[in-house]
């Protein structure tokens, strides 16, 4: 059974937390925008011999990224770990 006390700390946390960070002063971020005019020297080179190998390597064309598979058992593993660690 949970302790009036416990039950108390729990209701507080839960409804004084939320109004607490919304009361929370915002503060301005200095931030410096640097625009670029043209790829640089070295990006030009990186895409030129990505090219290249893929010209010299046809199977690049029918790379396919992370299937559902991965996907599915990545996130059923994540779900489980977390329902882990809730749970002890």
């Amino acid at each position: 059974m949970i302790r009036p006390v416990s039950l108390g700390l729990i209701t507080a946390l839960a409804l004084a937390t939320p109004a607490v960070a919304s009361a929370a002063p915002t503060r301005a971020v200095a931030a410096e925008v640097t625009p670029t005019a043209a790829p640089t020297r070295a990006a030009a080179t990186d895409s030129s011999s990505y090219a290249q190998r893929e010209q010299q390597d046809k199977q690049v064309a029918n790379y396919e990224g992370g299937s559902v598979v991965v996907i599915g058992i990545s996130g059923g593993a994540l779900v489980v770990l977390l329902l882990i660690l809730l749970l002890i």
